[in-house]
């Protein structure tokens, strides 16, 4: 998988990446050809994840409850459009700039 750096804009592969700090949602990444540091909207990621639980919890609640059917399907359908919505707008944000930008032929 490639991922693109939101500093110098040039593709790299997530087995390049050797520098990381943080755990979970709030995990970030150092670009190997700049030396940003990038990370995720934390607010479309829990968006994301939110979204997949909520269509998850629907369709089990769907598949054994009788007659909710109607608040069912349109529940699954908004869940998975929140997901599908979120995964597109969430990409690589610049988090902190390299040290020495001068250097970087951008």
């Amino acid at each position: 998988m490639l991922l693109q750096c939101a500093y110098c804009h040039k593709s790299f592969s997530v087995a390049k990446v050797t520098q990381t700090r943080g755990k979970g949602i709030g995990a970030q990444i150092q670009c190997p050809k700049c030396q940003a540091w990038l990370g995720r909207h934390k607010s479309l990621t829990v968006g994301k994840i939110a979204g997949f639980y909520i269509a998850a919890f629907a369709g089990v609640a769907g598949y054994f409850m009788d007659n909710v059917m109607h608040i069912v399907t349109p529940t699954i359908i908004l869940g998975v459009i929140l997901v599908g919505v979120m995964h597109i707008m969430d990409h690589l944000i610049l988090i902190e700039a390299p040290e020495d930008a001068s250097s970087q032929d951008i």
